[in-house]
């Protein structure tokens, strides 16, 4: 048997996106990332270009995890259940 993630992506991205951090690097970019989820990290010229792409990222990587079966990230308040099929 298989297993399936059920879980609201759209959730998901809000509540990672909630709990990035921003900073200025030395060249004045906005490096915007995800604490504690690997490869959730974006850069941009302004925070509006840097949280854009950082949604962008997430999704990205959610999706390629589900195709590949690799491990996603937990997000706290997001509920993950997995059902056999």
């Amino acid at each position: 048997m298989k297993k399936a993630k059920i879980f609201s992506l759209a959730r998901y991205i809000e509540k990672a996106l909630e709990k990035a951090e921003y900073h200025r690097d030395e060249n004045g970019v906005i490096i915007a990332k995800v604490p504690g989820a690997s490869g959730f990290f974006a850069q941009g010229d302004n925070f509006e270009t840097a949280r854009e792409n950082l949604h962008d990222v997430i999704e990205g990587n959610v999706l390629l995890a589900l195709q590949l079966g690799l491990k996603i990230p937990k997000i706290e308040g997001v509920e993950m259940k997995e059902k056999e099929y």
